[in-house]
């Protein structure tokens, strides 16, 4: 999959500032997302707004997302971690370093990075996983990715896919 405009690394949208922008303030910084893992959206940025301390920004809050910072209108966007809508999803961080099986139960990979989509400031969802890779795939930068819309579960430390779709990154390998 080809990086795009709308399509960011997970890896380069952790750390960057939250900034309001009615007062041009560093709230804090993207720490975390939660998502739906039936449909890959993400419904919120955990920001870590002090030294123990986070909240969550809702996605739908955001204003943009550029090199340096998310821009949100305003701190009254900011909830509280413990928020019930938004509680009952996954982190994102959870699913980092989770190995990918074949519902056949073959070993397909580990979960390098998550690619993001942001369609519009609003709108932004898990496009796909890259996977690590082999020396050469090191070497060159390019790992294999894999489409969200080919996850068949979410689970607690695996990620499963259709055999199908395990041959066919195993024959892009």
């Amino acid at each position: 999959m080809e990086s795009s405009p709308t399509i960011h690394k997970w890896s380069d949208i952790a750390g960057l500032a939250a900034v309001a922008i009615d007062t041009g303030k560093k709230v804090g910084t993207v720490d975390d997302f939660l998502f739906d893992p039936q449909s890959g959206i993400i419904h919120a940025f955990q920001v870590k707004t002090g030294l123990f301390g986070h909240h969550l920004l809702p996605t739908s809050t955001v204003n943009g997302l550029g090199e340096h910072a998310v821009t949100f209108l305003n701190e009254d966007a900011l909830l509280k971690e413990s928020d019930k809508g938004l509680a009952t999803f996954p982190f994102g961080k959870e699913i980092q370093n989770y190995r990918v099986l074949s519902q056949g139960g073959t070993l397909v990979g580990t979960i390098r990075n998550i690619l993001i989509e942001i369609s519009s400031p609003g709108n932004i969802q898990i496009a796909a996983l890259e996977l690590t890779g082999n020396l050469r795939e090191r070497l060159t930068g390019h790992y294999p990715t894999l489409a969200a819309d080919k996850i068949v579960q979410y689970g607690h430390d695996v990620v499963v896919i259709s055999d199908t779709v395990a041959r066919s990154l195993e024959e892009q390998q």
